[in-house]
């Protein structure tokens, strides 16, 4: 005979129906959980990239304003400095006026002192040799007068000449170093 199993087929099937609903729903719970968690991943990843994006558009302004800061202030010390620049430019001009018109004075002075130094000396060669000559006109002979005139001739016009030549020279020495003419 047959042993008969003391739980009852229907009772089996039902616990067995049971435990797959059971799975099923378990299953389902699953699912659930994993689509909200993706759900939620993809939102808090969204929020998070907001986020990131409005720091790194913080991040770039700060940037730019920190830079336009750093122009601003490099504009500044160009202007200060052409100002600085056009300060030194106009004392400069100023003192080459002063020193051109103080060089010109002296260069004045000067040439109307050896103007008068030159005519001094040749009024006093001129009243020293005078005399010489009148008294070797009188005592040479006629040759010998000729001679002497003529020496004493080239030497009287070379010292006058020289004079002028030296006198020439350091106006032109003076015109062309001292005020740059």
């Amino acid at each position: 005979m047959k042993s008969r199993d003391p739980v009852d087929r229907h009772e089996v099937n039902s616990l067995r129906a049971a435990d797959i609903r059971r799975l099923d729903d378990l299953q389902a719970c699953e699912v659930r959980r994993i689509d909200d968690l993706r759900t939620m991943d993809r939102r808090y990843r969204s929020k998070i990239a907001k986020g990131e994006a409005k720091r790194l558009n913080a991040v770039a302004s700060a940037e730019g304003r920190r830079i336009d800061a750093l122009l601003a202030a490099d504009r500044a010390n160009v202007g200060l400095a052409a100002a600085r620049a056009e300060i030194v430019a106009t004392n400069l001009a100023e003192r080459v006026d002063t020193t051109a018109k103080a060089a010109a004075t002296q260069v004045e002075a000067s040439a109307a002192a050896l103007r008068g130094t030159a005519d001094a000396t040749a009024l006093t060669l001129a009243a020293r040799i005078t005399p010489l000559e009148q008294a070797r006109y009188e005592n040479a002979a006629v040759v010998g007068e000729k001679r002497e005139t003529r020496t004493q001739s080239n030497w009287t016009t070379e010292r006058i000449l020289a004079v002028i030549v030296i006198g020439i020279g350091l106006t032109e020495f003076v015109l062309r170093v001292v005020l740059k003419v």
